[in-house]
């Protein structure tokens, strides 16, 4: 017992850690933007983004425990006390949290689906680290991810649903990768057709540096065709690869 309340760490061991990790998390992350923004490995690109992903799901709570251990060791009464007290006036949140690293695992959840739940039905509009907003209507609904662990949910996993547009983006190859997305995105943002709760993702297509994948979101339905001709006045003209 006396060896267990023994310090087997120092703060400047904690913050070394912490320096690393995090370090290590945030050059994953660097990696993952600079890939979405230009084409580096051809056809074998968005699996790579895609494991990016999932290996950053699950490196943040490893972290964080990681960390947490080693903030127990340095004095394990003290800490171990703050820690329980945390727990235990966190305990929902951090349920909330773990619940959240399971459900998004999944590439099924995601913006734009329409997903059903014992409280009600809507579309996903954002997702966060502690749960998700659904769009219902007029309104606007936070669903806590441990409420959809323990009271289901269910998915529609076809087409995308509501104002979601997937649109092939023609470019010009003479210009730089990185110009063209950050020159669309500037463009979109002034988009007079475009729904604001959602921002528009861009990503070049596969092994393909004159194709630019758009996935965005249109106010009404009708708006699609005059954002359609205002990509054309801008010398980027789309046309609409699903809904």
């Amino acid at each position: 017992m006396e060896a267990l309340l023994q310090p087997y760490f120092t703060w400047f061991n904690l913050f070394l850690t912490a320096l690393l990790l995090w370090g290590v998390y945030w050059v994953l992350v660097l990696v993952r933007r600079r890939m979405r923004s230009g084409v580096l490995f051809g056809r074998y690109q968005q699996p790579i983004v895609n494991g990016i992903s999932t290996f950053l799901l699950l490196y943040e709570p490893i972290t964080i425990l990681v960390l947490t251990v080693e903030f127990f060791f340095i004095n394990p009464f003290m800490h171990g006390i703050v820690l329980a007290l945390l727990t235990m006036a966190g305990f929902n949140r951090i349920r909330d949290y773990l619940s959240g690293r399971i459900i998004l695992a999944t590439s099924l959840v995601g913006e734009g689906k329409r997903m059903k739940t014992p409280q009600g039905s809507g579309m996903i509009s954002r997702i966060g680290r502690i749960g998700l907003y659904l769009q219902t209507g007029d309104s606007l609904q936070f669903v806590n991810y441990s409420k959809l662990v323990t009271g289901g949910y269910s998915l529609s996993t076809g087409q995308e649903v509501g104002g979601y547009y997937q649109l092939n983006v023609k470019v010009n190859e003479d210009d730089k990768p990185e110009d063209r997305l950050r020159w669309l995105s500037d463009k979109f943002l002034n988009a007079p057709y475009l729904d604001r709760t959602f921002k528009p993702e861009l990503t070049f297509a596969e092994g393909r540096k004159d194709k630019i994948n758009a996935r965005v979101s249109v106010r009404e339905e009708q708006h699609l065709r005059e954002l359609l001709e205002l990509m054309e006045e801008w010398g980027y003209p789309a046309t609409l690869a699903k809904k």
